[in-house]
């Protein structure tokens, strides 16, 4: 027997005096008041003879009623002893379970419940309602990030009803993530309980985490899902051609995870509307590829769909089955070329049709005429209020850039390969007879340069890009050069905000951030499910956490922005059920020895004084002990 309660010394004091205390009254009840009454000799004969029939009787009852009261102390002296059995868990325990409610737990391949959430929720209120009274125990949600549903507490009452309300999400999963959060939590916490309950999805085979979660802490892995066998669009996204920017394509990748040859169908659906049906044949783990040319449909919300055909088959992970895209709409700009003339930049500029062009003589130039883009070609005015700036070979009073000095006949020693202006662009051997180098500031980019000494540079700041090349073009050969007319559009693109890779398509499970107007200082989202939540907006970009698969609307005092959200992660869409391997901890896969009814024996002794407390009061009351 196991005693937890409070020690046997301050127990053996408060019954001894608590057995005093009743002996002391069970004295002073036999005390019996003198009466007198009348014809006494009488009364005493008959009392006399009387008591020699009940004397015995009576001792014998007062006595029971004194034993009575012993007893009931002492099973309340019992009671504070806090008795358990040998054979049971009495140390305090703090138990922390983690339950995954990543993209994977939406698998449908599981038996008693709706999904792999469904059931590992299911287990985690097994283990909550086997907690004694007193463990502490926490229950903390993870998928790529971990969000506990409250601190350590005795009462896991107070838990399930959170628990309850909880939903598997479309997110990735970071398992270690979740480990170290564990260990941080157990660390000071000991002997510990770590429950993991998860389909291992996110794990490789050959992945051992090297994660301390204390000597004392005993790992359980609670692993759900039956099956590996999905289809799943892992790339669905549309983007404009670099040689039209009018025109675009749409891209699909479609990944097989079945060991064996499927059939399916991939569907292709704007605004609803069906464009494009194709079945599909895929091998074992197979990934199909497939571009729709000539997409001209600017604003559309696009959706990919693929289907199982194979009759015998199971695709038990319907979250990666649709994929959502919009195109977006091609971007006019407005610009005006304050110039004296320059057919190199005019014949570059016309190359391009989205751009509305106005020729602007410097006698007539307007700085409160609001144009997207203003290109100043040897000349220098006051800047307009709005709108990106290009200069070539600016004026000293007007450049943006302080001219440091000019270079005869400058050799490009150094290029950012890397920025948009140079997409497709080389500098090599670019002959110039005379340019300017500029003075930058922090934050400005050096886009080419002359033994350090920048002769293109780039600056972008609240809202306005600023590009100045400081040669005439005209006095070098760049215009001569397949190069030059490239630039310029890489030049209008980047005052664009705009490039030809995917775009506006967004992972879950994400933070995004979606480019607004400066100026803008709210905004609102609406979800694919119709809630409307605020964005925070900071330095020109609306900040929106996205969990769910579909069309989002960013809506500011400008318009209304789609933007659309897809899983597009092939590790999850590998649901194959995986477990987990620690470094240097063995890790348990049951809770057998977890699970255990504690027999509160104190209880049964507290209950058990008060039937004899009414016995006595019974017994009392109906003068069977007096």
């Amino acid at each position: 027997m196991q005693l937890t309660g409070l020690p046997i010394d301050t127990v053996t004091w408060i019954a001894a005096l608590a057995a005093v205390l009743i002996t002391v009254l069970y004295i002073l009840k036999l005390r019996k008041k003198s009466v007198e009454i009348p014809f006494s000799p009488l009364w005493s004969q008959v009392m006399t003879t009387k008591s020699r029939r009940t004397d015995w009787w009576r001792r014998l009852k007062r006595l029971f009623s004194w034993f009575l009261h012993l007893l009931i102390a002492a099973l309340l002296a019992a009671a504070m002893l806090g008795p358990h059995f040998d054979d049971e868990v009495i140390d305090e325990r703090h138990v922390l379970i983690l339950v995954d409610n990543s993209a994977s737990m939406n698998a449908t391949d599981v038996t008693g419940g709706h999904d792999r959430f469904d059931v590992a929720r299911s287990k985690a209120r097994e283990v909550l309602e086997t907690i004694g009274g007193d463990d502490r125990v926490m229950v903390v949600m993870f998928n790529n990030r971990v969000q506990p549903l409250g601190p350590f507490v005795d009462d896991s009452s107070l838990i399930d009803a959170a628990l309850r309300e909880q939903r598997a999400t479309a997110n990735p999963t970071d398992l270690e993530q979740a480990l170290s959060f564990a260990a941080d939590s157990l660390r000071d916490r000991q002997p510990a309980e770590l429950i993991i309950i998860t389909d291992g999805a996110s794990i490789t085979d050959d992945t051992a985490f090297d994660i301390d979660l204390g000597e004392h802490t005993r790992v359980r892995h609670l692993k759900v899902g039956e099956s590996s066998e999905n289809l799943a669009i892992t790339a669905f996204n549309a983007r404009r051609y670099p040689s039209n920017r009018l025109d675009h394509e749409v891209f699909v990748e479609v990944r097989s995870f079945y060991d064996r040859p499927v059939e399916a169908s991939l569907e292709l659906r704007g605004n609803d509307r069906l464009i494009d049906t194709q079945p599909l044949s895929l091998e074992p783990g197979e990934i199909h590829r497939q571009f729709y040319p000539g997409q001209a449909v600017s604003g559309e919300r696009l959706e990919a769909r693929v289907r199982l055909v194979t009759e015998d088959a199971r695709n038990v992970f319907p979250l990666d089955n649709r994929a959502y895209a919009t195109v977006p709409p091609p971007q006019r700009l407005s610009v005006q070329l304050v110039s004296r003339g320059n057919l190199y930049v005019e014949g570059s500029l016309i190359l391009n049709n989205h751009l509305d062009i106005e020729h602007v003589h410097p006698d007539d130039y307007d700085p409160n005429a609001e144009f997207d883009v203003t290109i100043f070609d040897g000349v220098g005015f006051e800047a307009p209020a709005s709108g990106h700036l290009l200069y070539i070979d600016p004026p000293e009073e007007f450049s943006p850039f302080p001219i440091s000095s000019r270079d005869d006949e400058p050799i490009i020693t150094d290029v950012r390969s890397d920025h948009p202006l140079l997409r497709w662009v080389t500098l090599r051997d670019l002959n110039i007879s005379s340019s300017k180098t500029f003075t930058l500031e922090a934050g400005d980019d050096p886009v080419a340069s002359s033994f350090g000494q920048p002769i293109i540079a780039a600056r972008d700041r609240e809202g306005r890009r600023t590009v100045a090349i400081g040669f005439d073009v005209r006095n070098s050969d760049f215009p001569l050069r397949v190069a030059f007319p490239v630039f310029l559009l890489n030049v209008i693109d980047y005052f664009a905000d705009d490039d030809t890779e995917l775009m506006r398509t967004f992972p879950t499970g994400e933070t995004w951030s979606i480019p607004v107007d400066y100026g803008i200082d709210s905004a609102q989202v609406v979800t694919p499910d119709g809630a409307r939540l605020p964005a925070a907006v900071h330095h020109g970009a609306a900040l929106f956490y996205g969990e769910t698969p579909g069309f989002y609307e960013l809506i500011t005092d400008q318009g209304t922005t789609v933007v659309a959200a897809n899983l597009a992660d092939p590790q999850e869409s590998d649901i194959q059920p995986r477990s987990i391997e620690l470094a240097d901890a063995d890790v348990a896969d049951d809770i057998s020895d977890l699970l255990f009814d504690r027999r509160q024996l104190w209880i049964l002794l507290l209950a058990i004084a008060l039937v004899l407390l009414f016995v006595e009061w019974l017994t009392y009351n109906r003068r069977w002990t007096v």
